[in-house]
């Protein structure tokens, strides 16, 4: 795992990292990790919400038996 190192961040920055990670239990450096994650599409609530997305583009659709699928494709 890498380590990133900011610098010149403000005080603000800082308190409010440490504010929105408390109520989450997480530490100011977890908080930070995940805000990045959530930025870079790269986060576990992204990849949720792209399932939904594609649940619901596919909701309705009758798909097959893969088993049947397989079956035929060994009738040859």
């Amino acid at each position: 795992m890498l380590k990133l190192i900011l610098q010149d961040v403000t005080p603000e920055v800082v308190e409010e990292l440490r504010r929105r990670a408390e109520p989450r239990g997480r530490t100011v450096e977890a908080e930070a990790r995940s805000i990045l994650e959530e930025a870079l599409g790269l986060s576990r609530t992204h990849a949720h919400e792209a399932a939904r997305q594609l649940r619901n583009r596919l909701a309705g659709r009758i798909s097959g038996d893969s088993v049947d699928l397989i079956r035929s494709g060994r009738r040859w």
